[in-house]
């Protein structure tokens, strides 16, 4: 199981639109990459229980790990609407970083998915997976049982 630090720091490190690398976004690509890696291999990246928060899948465990660890560097800004926003970013490009090659696969695969979504278009992409389809806000989403719906369902109808 890979940490939630080596999971952000990869996708700080690739990520192609580094001001566009706030909290939110952050945490829904490390999300996502736990939804991936549910999907192909029965389990999740990290060891992060997700909650199904007003604002789809939300966790404060990525931004505690990024502020406890001296890699990052976290810039307090706003955004267009003068609402404050945290704009996460890896120090050193050279930071050692521990991922096999499949979990690296899988979040390459989340970035090449989501790297040229606007705001908007991202926002859809995350509520549109299975999980927050069918689940209720403020439950827990266990992603490894509903990847093993998910996977029955799609191999029943070609379409979950």
């Amino acid at each position: 199981m890979a940490s939630i630090r080596d999971v952000a720091a990869n996708l700080c490190r690739h990520y192609p639109h580094k001001a566009e690398l706030s909290k939110a976004r952050l945490t829904k690509l490390v999300y996502l990459a736990d939804w991936e890696s549910a999907k192909r291999t029965g389990k999740t990246l990290t060891n992060i229980v997700w909650k199904f928060h007003n604002y789809g899948p939300y966790v404060d465990d990525v931004m505690n790990v990024v502020k406890r660890d001296d890699a990052f560097d976290v810039e307090y800004t706003h955004n267009t609407y003068g609402e404050p926003k945290a704009l996460i970013d890896l120090k050193d490009d050279e930071a050692w970083i521990d991922l096999t090659q499949s979990e690296e696969e899988i979040i390459d695969k989340v970035i090449n998915d989501t790297r040229h979504m606007y705001w908007n278009a991202f926002m859809n992409h995350v509520y549109s997976t299975y999980p927050i389809r069918i689940q209720d806000r403020y439950s827990e989403l266990d992603l490894e049982d509903l990847a093993v719906e998910y996977n029955r369902l799609k191999s029943v109808s070609g379409r979950a």
